[in-house]
């Protein structure tokens, strides 16, 4: 079973535009126009709204990243994204808000577990795909990795199983389960359906008004009268 650290969440730069249109007409004309809607803010400093490149914030965010060197004008702001919002759909990235850090101060945030391998047999269940870690801006890993090629029905794998990165604390219950590889549900259901079936197929039809052993269909049809 490896249980490992992968990579590094390098600084990623992007350029933020300062804007002075509010409300949601103008948050609605910058989307069509590629740029998305942003807030800066914390730190005792002044609140910025400003827009950035949708294409490429969406870009680095679904790549996991979440510490952001904003170059603001001839400024740079060293951000972690605080809050995304999406559209009624859920699918696209409608506005950001970013929050100022300080890079010697530690602060926490959600790393995404990531699978590697595929399991021989059973199912996995994958109930934690992010965990919580404490550490400085500049030493949080990209990524957890779990190398599952090994684990078999009935591994469990729980916080306290994780390597912890250099630097870093996990947040989390230690005990709090992150993956298991539990055994197949048998179709069991299907299989007594069909036995019903198979005894209903060899049954003898039952033919209504059909005469009684020893009795003629004449006497029969006459012991209704």
């Amino acid at each position: 079973m490896k249980l490992e650290r992968i990579g590094s969440m390098d600084e990623i730069k992007l350029i933020a535009q300062e804007r002075s249109d509010y409300g949601r007409k103008a948050s609605r004309t910058f989307r069509e126009e590629g740029l998305l809607p942003a807030n800066i803010y914390g730190l005792g400093k002044e609140n910025l709204t400003v827009t950035v490149n949708t294409k490429e914030f969406t870009r680095i965010f679904m790549a996991g990243h979440r510490i952001f060197t904003l170059e603001v004008g001839d400024g740079k702001e060293q951000s972690v994204i605080k809050e995304v919002q999406y559209d009624n759909l859920g699918s696209e990235v409608i506005h950001v808000d970013f929050t100022r850090i300080d890079i010697t101060q530690k602060i926490t945030l959600e790393v995404g577990v990531e699978l590697i391998g595929t399991v021989a047999s059973g199912v996995i269940q994958f109930p934690m795909k992010e965990v919580k870690v404490e550490s400085l801006p500049t030493g949080f890993p990209a990524s957890i990795s779990i190398n599952i090629m090994e684990l078999k029905i009935g591994d469990v794998i729980r916080i306290e199983d994780l390597e912890v990165p250099e630097g870093c604390v996990f947040v989390d219950d230690p005990e709090a389960l992150v993956l298991q590889i539990v055994a197949p549900i048998e179709e069991v259901e299907e299989e007594v359906v069909e036995e019903v079936d198979e005894e209903a197929d060899g049954a003898e039809p039952e033919v209504i008004g059909k005469p009684q052993d020893g009795e003629e269909e004449g006497d029969a049809e006459d012991s209704g009268e």
